[in-house]
């Protein structure tokens, strides 16, 4: 009979040291910027951080960014896209995934 409340207790601390292992993996403070993330991402791209945005741009040959997609994280809005010519923004209430930005900037950079 001790034996099945052995194993439940062990079942219980094994979960619970489960929990706070994902728990702390998933809290810690990334090292690396948001802008290095997208930089590493997009390599063939110009990555520039300006005003709390991150632009992915070409550079011209007269050595001025064309800018292609501009990224801004604002808690305040829900996620949306607008364009003005070439230029298309981003707006996301938080870091959005690589996957998300692969798939939300893949028709605007493949064309450059």
């Amino acid at each position: 009979m001790m034996d099945k409340y052995w194993v439940v207790a062990i079942v219980v601390v094994f979960c619970i040291f489960l929990v706070i292992y994902t728990q702390r993996v998933n809290a810690s403070p990334s090292k690396i910027s948001f802008k290095e993330i997208v930089q590493k991402e997009f390599s063939q791209y110009h990555v520039i951080e300006k005003s709390q945005t991150i632009m992915i741009c070409t550079v011209s040959d007269g050595h001025q960014p064309d800018e292609l997609v501009l990224i801004r994280i604002d808690p305040d809005q829900k996620k949306n896209m607008r364009s003005f010519g070439r230029r298309v923004t981003f707006t996301y209430p938080k870091q959005p995934s690589l996957r998300e930005m692969r798939k939300d900037f893949a028709p605007y950079l493949q064309n450059s």
